[in-house]
């Protein structure tokens, strides 16, 4: 008979009565500095199945990951070209 596993994480309660005003801070975001741009492409299913193959294979990155990486090495060879 196989053990059934069990979640042993420790949960934390939390009492919305216990919180103290008193110690709450305001606090202002960053402002957010993008360096990427956002791009598009459509790609065959077929594809990007074998593109998720082999981004697990080289260690479980993601596709995208996979496809950025790619890119960057290409073009660090054609700039060397």
């Amino acid at each position: 008979m196989k053990k059934k596993k069990t979640n042993r994480r420790k949960e934390i309660k939390y009492n919305p009565k216990e919180w103290d005003e008193s110690q709450s801070v305001v606090v202002e975001p960053e402002p957010r500095q993008r360096s990427e741009v956002s791009t598009s492409i459509r790609l065959p299913k077929g594809m990007v199945n074998k593109l998720r193959r082999v981004a697990e294979r080289k260690g479980g990155v993601g596709y995208q990951t996979l496809i950025k990486i790619w890119i960057a090495e290409r073009l660090e060879e054609e700039e060397a070209a």
